[in-house]
């Protein structure tokens, strides 16, 4: 049975399988080739992640958010509530991660299981930033469900309407999403349905990122390449038998009075880099994560060109708004 992609600001998860086709199982692996010693790897940028080239880059990001910010201000105004700061999407590097996993030793020392920008409060793209303006609590909930729309909003502070306009579904910043989305290619998903917004485009990257991930989770190489990992972390007092089990361990860790990670996740972390280097943790993720990978862009090639299509579509469109 297939799912359906959610709508609304995309989570940034991996599913357990493809929302466009419907699921399949993940290959065992069983009786395959081992192939050649795969090499080490001592960077992520050495990674080759096919599936990226189907999100946006950072560059896209920007030119898009920017128009983005300038369509959701010309719709607050009909409102005549004022402008929000500029729109920001905080996760677009971590879902361009290919083994999001990898630890290096220094970033493990330094900051533990935490990315180094975390603590940096940024505004968020679902609207709820902070303004130039000063304001009370109740405006702004208004400007909030007129900004996120009543579907978005809880139901006590939901608005339909303010001040004689309509408020839509998905408020200022759906509006600016539809706009950009007006008249491009629209890839086609769950039973042949086109997508109606940039998040389920997103989404349907991320299902098949997931697809990828499944197979490479599932194959002999890597479970090989972790148990040896968990081998080396139990010798070192913490047994625990994957890397993920690792960081949620780590997620129970209260942090310091400045919210910086606790001496002891610094310690987890460190253990856990140094057994990833021993086992080739990142070389044996990467390789496979390029073949699997490989694999699914050619699979779905038809879809993934449309979906590159619509942010080229896009981009133009946001570059003419913010000329303008």
């Amino acid at each position: 049975m297939s799912r359906r992609i959610r709508s609304g600001i995309a989570a940034v998860v991996f599913f357990s399988c493809a929302a466009i086709y419907g699921c399949s199982a993940p290959d065992d692996g069983q009786g395959s080739d081992p192939g050649p010693e795969i090499p080490r790897l001592s960077s992520l940028n050495e990674v080759n992640a096919p599936i990226n080239r189907y999100f946006q880059t950072s560059e896209e990001d920007s030119i898009i958010l920017e128009a983005r910010t300038k369509l959701a201000a010309q719709c607050m105004n009909r409102y005549g509530l004022p402008p929000q700061t500029d729109l920001v999407d905080p996760t677009t590097e971590m879902i361009r991660n290919p083994v999001p996993l990898h630890l290096t030793e220094r970033d493990a020392t330094r900051y533990g299981y935490r990315a180094p920008s975390e603590g940096v409060s940024a505004p968020s793209a679902t609207g709820k930033n902070t303004t130039r303006h000063a304001m009370t609590a109740s405006e702004r909930q208004t400007i909030d469900a007129v900004m996120n729309g009543w579907a978005n909003t809880p139901k006590e502070q939901a608005l339909r309407s303010y001040r004689g306009h309509t408020v839509a579904r998905t408020g200022c910043l759906g509006e600016s999403d539809s706009r950009l989305m007006a008249n491009t290619m629209r890839p086609r998903i769950n039973g042949d349905h086109k997508v109606t917004s940039s998040t389920e485009i997103l989404n349907l990257i991320l299902d098949l990122k997931s697809r990828a991930s499944e197979k490479v989770e599932s194959d002999p190489r890597y479970r090989s390449m972790v148990s040896s990992w968990a081998s080396c972390m139990r010798k070192a007092g913490h047994p625990y038998p994957t890397p993920s089990d690792a960081r949620t361990a780590a997620s129970e860790m209260a942090p310091t009075a400045s919210g910086a990670p606790s001496e002891r996740e610094r310690g987890l972390a460190h253990q856990d880099a140094l057994c990833q280097q021993k086992v080739n943790y990142l070389g044996v993720a990467g390789h496979l994560t390029e073949q699997y990978q490989n694999d699914v862009v050619k699979e779905y090639r038809k879809t993934l060109v449309d979906v590159r299509e619509n942010i080229d579509q896009r981009v133009a469109k946001a570059k003419k708004i913010n000329d303008a």
